[in-house]
């Protein structure tokens, strides 16, 4: 029997982690959010980009609350569909600058816009939909992490935030994916090779 492909896991992910509550995500969330700022990467960081997180993603608001108010100068993604690309704009007050784009993602408005090379990030926290045990990731399919993650080059730490619901046995790679450094979960920190910590 052939392995499942990177449609089938995600659909199979997707599905489950829509069935997760409200309330069960939440809690959840916290827990990853713990392990994440209790984590050295994260302590030593002063530049953190980080994911918006939508509907049915781990949360995120409670992690960029946190660096804003420790200090640490937090870059967010805005989406450029017209060619499948990420930039990443800095963020200073969760509250007031951030509205729905295109996909109804929470992004900066205009008036905000405050473009950062994610290459400056000491720390990027990834969404993911599924992964491995090797650091591979699988997201929503149409790469724009992929690419961001690519450009950014080696210097920065990257670590999805995801579930341990969510890891599977093997996520097939392409030759554009770019495996992560670490991965957070509810109940852990795993990482992958070497790491930049001091």
């Amino acid at each position: 029997m052939a392995p499942p492909s990177k449609i089938e896991i995600r659909e199979f992910s997707l599905k489950a982690r829509k069935g997760l509550s409200r309330e069960e995500l939440e809690e959840l969330s916290s827990a990853v959010m713990k392990n994440v700022i209790s984590s050295p990467e994260y302590k030593v960081s002063k530049v953190v980009a980080t994911y918006v997180s939508k509907s049915g993603e781990v949360k995120t608001e409670g992690i960029i609350r946190d660096s804003l108010r420790t200090g640490k100068r937090v870059l967010v993604p805005v989406s450029r569909p017209e060619n499948t690309s990420l930039i990443f704009s800095e963020l200073r007050n969760y509250e007031s600058e951030l509205a729905p784009g295109r996909f109804g993602v929470r992004e900066p408005t205009s008036q905000y816009l405050r473009p950062v090379p994610l290459g400056e990030a000491d720390l990027i926290l990834v969404p993911l939909v599924a992964w491995d045990d090797r650091g591979h990731r699988l997201g929503y399919g149409k790469g724009y992490f992929d690419s961001a993650l690519a450009g950014a080059g080696i210097s920065p730490i990257t670590m999805g935030l995801g579930l341990e619901s969510q890891q599977v046995s093997r996520i097939p790679e392409d030759e554009h994916d770019v495996p992560l450094r670490a991965i957070a979960t509810e109940g852990r920190v795993i990482r992958f090779g070497r790491q930049r910590v001091t």
